[in-house]
């Protein structure tokens, strides 16, 4: 029978009073050390952002399920371990062993609601870990059907929103969000009642935002998130929201609220193990890598050296600074590791990924990341991937076909706001028209980009001449009076690359020639 101490924990617990439920279940384990008390203490633990006493109560409750032969609480536990492993760090390999003993335990018993809650914790591991919308969403509808079956509401919309996740990152966009727009609307109208159930649904229907780039949905429903979480004083989910939120401002050229944001958050996590605040430092070091602010965005991202976001941001620091090789080797096997099927964990990789086949001339790879790209965003039809699926397209392109791609990617992205992107691309334009002999259409391009820039605050580089080491090396080799036929064998690259740099050098110099280049070089003794 439960006790009276025990019960008055738990009441704690559902009224989202996080330390009373903490005091409570402490005064209960004086005289019981019962598993129910373990378990409620380390959820409590959970909402206060402890990890090593949620895991340290997770697992002296899985104990004491066993001790007493309760293979359904054992396995609960288990399963709230193998999720917990991912969020406070304890890495995939303890995540995939909890969820496996979860599994033994649960395989000779009948359908509980554990079972159910087993799958959605698969789900979320297959995301997560594998990046397998396959798998994620076969254990999603397991999850929704096992709660429909057994009136639970709290599961059978989170094996919905799930599935719609899922869905959303496999590109069926439409489905998926009908999913999750369900979900959400039951969560927010009070029909799951785990604050952290309902907290995550809605988290998952923002991430779907997102990574389908449609940003101001996303910015919609992260203010409305937030303004739930604080109100019930939700400190985790909180935060996941202000990083998600971050990111969309970062997106949208708000810089100084996005840092904000994301050092407050940093603040807040100081002393957490908690995924999020990887996250919170990737997406600080991206921003710091737009703004121009190069040392420090190398040692943001150093930090979260693993995290795919911060991989790709990395890779685009070093494309910049001339080290295209190490770029295109991190991201071809960041791509490989993402399975055909995750379209939009994918197209999150692939823009970035086709410059960096660029900048090393392989054209072949390129062109055939780009036409991926291409047929993503085709599919999943949102502005934003629009836009850089045609900047890919009229990065492997030349002659008109490249200068209506560029206008394509201007317009698109200014479209979305997204005024980083839309600078990029009309210095891109730029060349184009350059290339084409516009000379004042590629001049009215680069003041419009250099306005943009110079709205967002972003720095001029730190390198005198803005040019990266390949860029000084064909700029020696110009202002010796070679062709770019010459260049190109002298550099073992195509001439449409050396098309490419000599183009980008003479827009980063302001210069209006070859000639101009080569006494620029002269001048400043870079030969």
């Amino acid at each position: 029978m439960e006790s009276p101490a025990l019960a008055s924990a738990q009441d704690a617990l559902r009224r989202g009073a996080w330390a009373e439920a903490v005091r409570g279940f402490l005064a209960t384990l004086e005289g019981d050390e019962a598993p129910e008390a373990r378990e409620g203490l380390a959820q409590a633990y959970w909402w206060l952002d402890d990890g090593d006493e949620s895991l340290a109560s997770r697992e002296a409750a899985y104990r004491g399920y066993r001790k007493r032969g309760d293979d359904l609480g054992a396995a609960r536990a288990a399963t709230s371990l193998a999720w917990d492993a991912v969020l406070f760090g304890r890495g995939a390999a303890v995540a995939r062993g909890w969820y496996a003993r979860a599994a033994d335990l649960l395989q000779d018993l009948p359908v509980h609601a554990e079972h159910g809650w087993h799958a959605v914790r698969g789900a979320e591991l297959a995301l997560t870990l594998d990046d397998d919308t396959d798998a994620a969403l076969a254990a999603a509808r397991v999850a929704g059907a096992i709660g429909r079956e057994l009136a639970d509401d709290d599961l059978a919309f989170a094996g919905q929103a799930y599935s719609g996740l899922a869905l959303v990152m496999a590109g069926d966009v439409d489905a998926g969000m009908r999913l999750l727009d369900g979900a959400v609307a039951a969560a927010t109208a009070g029909d799951v009642a785990d604050p952290m159930w309902m907290g995550k649904i809605c988290c998952w229907l923002i991430v779907a935002c997102r990574q389908s780039q449609d940003i101001e949905r996303a910015a919609e429903w992260c203010a409305r998130v937030e303004a739930m979480s604080a109100a019930r004083e939700l400190a985790p989910l909180t935060t996941v929201c202000r990083i998600q939120y971050a990111a969309i401002l970062v997106s949208r050229g708000s810089w100084t609220v996005a840092d904000a944001q994301l050092r407050r958050t940093l603040d807040t996590l100081s002393g957490s193990r908690r995924e999020s605040r990887v996250e919170a430092v990737a997406e600080l070091g991206e921003l710091r890598r737009r703004q121009g602010r190069l040392a420090e965005a190398e040692a943001l991202l150093r930090q979260a050296e693993f995290f795919g976001p911060a991989v790709v941001s990395r890779a685009r620091l070093r494309i910049d600074q001339g080290e295209s090789t190490a770029a295109w080797l991190d991201l071809s096997g960041l791509l490989d590791a993402i399975p055909s099927a995750n379209l939009l964990a994918r197209a999150a990789v692939l823009p970035t990924a086709v410059a960096a086949a660029v900048a090393i001339d392989d054209l072949d790879d390129a062109r055939r990341l780009a036409g991926e790209l291409d047929a993503i965003a085709r599919r999943v039809a949102t502005e934003p991937l629009r836009g850089f699926a045609a900047a890919a397209t009229g990065s492997v392109s030349s002659g008109a076909p490249e200068l209506t791609w560029w206008r394509e990617a201007v317009r698109r992205f200014a479209a979305s706001g997204l005024r980083y992107e839309e600078a990029h691309s009309r210095r891109s334009l730029a060349d184009a028209l350059a290339a084409l002999g516009d000379v004042a259409g590629a001049a009215e391009q680069r003041a419009a980009a250099a306005a943009i820039l110079d709205e967002l605050g972003v720095r001029s580089p730190t390198e005198p001449t803005g040019l990266t080491a390949r860029q000084r090396e064909v700029l020696r080799l110009i202002a010796r009076g070679m062709t770019n036929a010459d260049i190109a064998r002298e550099l073992t690259v195509s001439e449409h690359t050396v098309h490419r740099h000599v183009a980008n050098i003479l827009v980063k110099l302001g210069l209006g020639s070859r000639t101009a280049a080569a006494a620029y070089a002269a001048r400043e003794h870079l030969i």
